[in-house]
């Protein structure tokens, strides 16, 4: 009896950090209450966010969304409710809030009613959005705005990538007084693997949530490294 009871609690056990880690299992949820929402969309941390349920009809987000930690989803406005206790005045609400595809929303955003965000979007963190957003661009702010296209953010990044890829190996170093092997350089690998010598079915580092591995796999053999090797890589890091 005490075994099997060790068996039954280990199993819920499972089945409770599965229901709350697993980055897909929210958007299962939304889905059988009736919201509109794309395939290999994610919500990190949904106990920490809020997404309006009154009206799941009004709110639609598409494929491949990223939504992380404390972001709020609003479908309705309850400020009529001023309204009537000061003038005694019924004044309804509605907007459908829609996320296109492929939305990166920043921790703590807050996404009104009514609010149109277009595909291929980052929302910086901390952002108020309201009103309609046209595709490719990044939005934040406190009401948000544009601050740039898409364009303009790739060339920004790539600008700063080996600048930044020295900030992670030497804070790496410093914490561990060596430098990292070739399989813990975090996102920056694509700069020196051999792309036909790389494991494609299995290297961890080309499995990332809210995207497709095989559009991934096809990128990554496309693109073109900066360096030889990772030994180059490292020599570069430490002479610049």
């Amino acid at each position: 009896m005490k075994k099997r009871f060790k068996i039954l609690f280990r199993k819920f056990i499972f089945k409770y950090f599965e229901r709350f880690t697993n980055p897909y299992y929210f958007s299962d949820t939304l889905r059988l209450e009736g919201f509109d929402i794309g395939g290999g969309s994610i919500f990190y941390s949904p106990k920490t966010m809020s997404i309006d349920r009154e009206r799941p009809w009004m709110l639609k987000i598409g494929k491949y969304c990223k939504i992380t930690k404390g972001v709020t989803i609003l479908t309705h406005d309850y400020s009529r409710s001023v309204l009537r206790r000061k003038y005694g005045e019924f004044i309804g609400e509605a907007g459908v809030t829609k996320i296109g595809d492929n939305v990166f929303i920043g921790m703590h955003s807050i996404i009104l009613m009514g609010t149109h965000i277009g595909s291929n979007s980052i929302v910086g963190a901390g952002s108020v959005v309201k009103g309609n957003f046209p595709d490719n661009v990044v939005i934040a702010g406190n009401p948000a705005r544009v601050i740039c296209t898409l364009d303009e953010y790739l060339t920004k990044r790539k600008a700063r990538t080996l600048k930044e890829a020295k900030i992670y190996i030497e804070s790496f170093k410093d914490k561990y007084g060596y430098y990292p092997d070739s399989k813990h350089c975090g996102p920056f690998f694509a700069l020196y693997e051999d792309r036909d010598a790389f494991d494609y079915e299995n290297d961890p580092r080309l499995f990332c949530n809210g995207d497709n591995h095989n559009e991934i796999v096809e990128d990554f053999k496309r693109s073109k490294p900066i360096f030889s090797n990772y030994n180059y890589f490292i020599d570069a890091i430490k002479d610049s």
